[in-house]
């Protein structure tokens, strides 16, 4: 499936927009994890938690498995270990969740693969029949290296952006790994079903690993899911946000418990149902105005998902061509502790030679609406340097 997600938000102005809004921080710089099992590797100074902040566990007899949720490298700053939305509705599809957190002292590779081996086994001690493990960079590479170096270990593996050497940016040469030890590392994996998603704009994918990774898999016979690049994201943490997850949440949930994986569409799916968390919204929502004049079209509520991942609202309540009367939201995207929801009033005008509303950057965003077609709006967003621009389709909301 070809597509693309954004790098999330960046704090513009002391705004907080995303926990993996600034530059994404680079994977773990271990080495390649070696054939031998994992169980062999470094000590790892990790622990496995239960993650039950949104409901109790149901517990290895009523659940219908275990997720082992595995975060993203430490360099250069802390990594949040909150599981992220898509693992949310694979807990309310009855999965009970957990959680394994690293330390970044030590934090190779092969003792990642070593602490994921050791967790997914203590799970199975417990009684959980089925094991999925789920991650998000070099989360993801090691939750892949673990089952191809200890096959059978866990039920199915979902990856998002894999990745344990280094941006393009940093050493380009280097971050070719991400390709080449990608395919050898699944090239040791059987009896275990992979789903994988790469995006465009992700500063550690060297490129070409989808068809690589997608031919391989299909001659060892290895089911699989492979989402390629999707269309209307790019970046490297796009797995971690809300419009990720209510987009591919249900085909996720899906491709665990199907029978026949190759079967699933993900595409043609139902968006799963994951919350817009806004603030400082009114309380009533002004009604569309019903209207085709080249304001009129534009008058009220608007949501939906920009190319990064976040979620946003424009809210456009009238005015004149010259002074239009709006409020901009952005809601809490990830479920990271530095991301936080804001809002702000915003005046903008008509342009008149394209018919766009916008709204300069004197709040620290610039904000771009073209005029609407079939109940969606384009919305651009940049910040006020223009070196960061977003954009997404919005919906009309019935108030």
């Amino acid at each position: 499936m070809r597509g693309a997600i954004v790098l999330p938000l960046l704090l513009v102005l002391a705004l907080p927009l995303a926990g993996h809004a600034q530059q994404p921080p680079p994977a773990r710089q271990g080495p390649a994890p070696q054939a031998a099992p994992a169980a062999q590797g470094e000590p790892s100074r990790a622990r496995m938690l239960a993650d039950d902040r949104v409901a109790r566990h149901a517990g290895p007899a009523r659940a219908a498995g275990a997720v082992l949720w595995s975060h993203a490298g430490d360099a250069p700053r802390p990594t949040d270990p909150t599981p992220p939305p898509f693992v949310d509705v694979m807990r309310a599809a009855g999965h009970d969740v957990f959680r394994l957190e690293r330390a970044p002292q030590g934090d190779t590779v092969a003792a990642g693969v070593a602490a994921v081996v050791a967790s997914t086994r203590d799970l199975r001690t417990r009684g959980y029949r089925r094991v999925v493990l789920a991650g998000q960079s070099a989360g993801g590479w090691i939750s892949l290296a673990a089952v191809a170096s200890a096959p059978g270990l866990a039920e199915a593996v979902i990856a998002t952006a894999p990745a344990a050497y280094g941006s393009r940016t940093a050493d380009p040469a280097r971050a070719e790994r991400n390709r080449d030890e990608l395919l050898r590392i699944l090239g040791s994996v059987r009896d275990t079903r992979v789903m994988l998603f790469f995006f465009d704009g992700d500063d550690f994918d060297p490129g070409g690993r989808g068809e690589a990774v997608a031919a391989l898999l299909a001659s060892r016979r290895v089911p699989h899911v492979l989402v390629d690049r999707p269309p209307s994201f790019r970046g490297h943490g796009i797995g971690l946000t809300s419009g990720f997850a209510r987009r591919y949440g249900g085909c996720i949930v899906a491709f665990v418990e199907i029978a026949d994986p190759a079967r699933l569409a993900c595409d043609a799916m139902p968006p799963a149902a994951v919350p817009w968390r806004f603030v400082g919204l009114p309380e009533a929502l002004p009604a569309p105005a019903n209207d085709n004049s080249p304001l009129g079209r534009f008058v009220g509520a608007w949501q939906g998902s920009l190319d990064n991942g976040d979620d946003v609202m424009l809210v456009v309540e009238g005015g004149s061509s010259t002074r239009v009367s709006a409020l901009f939201a952005r809601g809490r995207s990830r479920l990271t502790k530095a991301d936080q929801a804001f809002s702000q009033r915003r005046t903008g005008r008509l342009d008149d030679a394209t018919g766009d509303l916008v709204f300069d950057a004197s709040q620290g965003l610039a904000l771009r609406a073209a005029p609407p077609r079939d109940g969606a709006l384009r919305f651009e967003v940049a910040t006020a340097d223009g070196k960061r621009q977003f954009s997404g389709l919005l919906k009309a909301l019935s108030p």
